[in-house]
């Protein structure tokens, strides 16, 4: 769903005239750095706490491209649906801490 946000956000940050390409390819020339960074930074390797941090860090571009989407079609960004899935991501990660 990720990716499928941010096909949204460059949709709405070029009002939807130009193409993303099949599965994200033209991403790098649409995003800013900065956001490209993030995503860059959702794939992880067989790394623990990497896996988590892209984990992290995907919730974190979701958020932030998925509020300048709702604000342009103008619907509300449900906070609450994503506090709730925070707290179960972090209840998971402490769960299954390798010892």
């Amino acid at each position: 769903m990720l990716d499928k946000m941010i096909e949204w956000y460059i949709c709405v940050n070029y009002d939807f005239s130009v193409s993303v390409g099949k599965m994200g390819k033209y991403f790098k020339i649409y995003l800013s750095d900065t956001l490209y960074g993030k995503y860059s930074n959702t794939y992880s390797n067989k790394n623990y706490d990497n896996l988590w941090n892209s984990i992290y860090t995907s919730c974190e571009l979701f958020h932030l491209v998925a509020e300048k989407v709702a604000e342009y079609l103008n619907v509300k960004y449900n906070q609450n649906e994503e506090n709730g899935m925070m707290k179960y991501l972090n209840m998971i990660k402490n769960d299954c801490i390798i010892e």
